[in-house]
């Protein structure tokens, strides 16, 4: 009972961080219900785990869990579990796509009753497309772009590659915008994250190798004022693009003005024929 008694006064203390850390940043919205469960024992799934302050990539890493350790969970927001780690004494929130639980795989209400807590996110909301689910995550910052010197494809991308590409300067053209340039250090890091993607057989824009795509970018020293990512499973690169076309939150990272690089990842998949990273800049 009075570890039961800890682990909710943590869970509170946790609830507490997301809603001062959210506070601070201009963009608003809910990730839902705060519930506190029975605590209950769960693995980590993937080859390593981000553990983190709050339920989104936006919060700050404070942990970093590897394959087969053993976790308590003892609250839920959304699809995000708040874990305890003993032998490292990691205390934080973790995605639940990440996690076996033991037992059913179910977790049990502590409460009949649950709270809503609306709290500011880091980040927009998550927009998924047809006909395989997958997410958009638009841009964080506001800064005014550069303007773009257009030029020909760089001859170190491939052929697929530049069609996607020409398929979406069409469309920017169309709505009246200038056309986006390869940058050949995002077409890298895309074409390690649709790798990776394939190889460890996930569909996220959250990698358990790399992190959020804005991450990774600045691992692979890609700086932006403006960042964002589509990506895709599909058989060919036309039904991709036309897919993105028709979601609402990918058509607007393919038509957002203040983007002017990208980088195209193109990667065979025995799932989908294909899985495609498109990744946008604006500098």
């Amino acid at each position: 009972m009075k570890r039961k008694i800890v682990f909710l006064m943590v869970f509170t203390i946790i609830c507490s961080c997301i809603m001062g850390f959210s506070g601070a940043n201009a963009q608003t919205g809910s990730y839902g219900t705060i519930q506190n469960v029975n605590i209950t024992n769960a693995t980590v799934a993937a080859e390593y785990l981000n553990v983190r302050q709050g339920p989104s990539t936006g919060y700050p890493i404070v942990c970093v869990l590897k394959k087969g350790q053993t976790v308590k969970i003892f609250g839920k927001i959304g699809d995000w579990y708040a874990i305890y780690e003993s032998s490292k004494g990691c205390v934080g929130m973790a995605k639940s796509s990440f996690l076996k639980v033991a037992g059913n795989g179910t977790l049990t209400p502590a409460t009949p009753k649950v709270t809503k807590a609306p709290i500011s996110t880091p980040k927009p909301s998550i927009v998924a497309p047809t006909p395989k689910p997958s997410i958009a995550q638009p841009p964080k910052a506001s800064i005014a772009p550069t303007p773009v010197i257009t030029g020909p494809s760089p001859s170190g991308t491939t052929q697929e590659e530049q069609t996607l590409l020409s398929l979406i300067n069409k469309a920017r053209a169309d709505a009246g915008l200038k056309p986006l340039q390869f940058d050949m250090q995002l077409v890298k890091v895309a074409r390690l994250k649709a790798q990776d993607m394939v190889d460890k057989n996930y569909f996220s824009h959250d990698s358990p190798t790399y992190g959020s795509p804005f991450d990774m970018m600045r691992q692979f020293g890609v700086s932006f004022k403006y960042a964002g990512e589509n990506i895709a499973g599909n058989s060919t690169v036309e039904g991709a693009f036309k897919a993105w076309m028709n979601s609402p939150g990918h058509k607007a990272n393919i038509l957002k003005p203040e983007f002017n690089f990208n980088g195209i990842g193109i990667v065979s998949s025995p799932t989908y024929g294909k899985v495609l990273v498109q990744q946008f800049i604006g500098r």
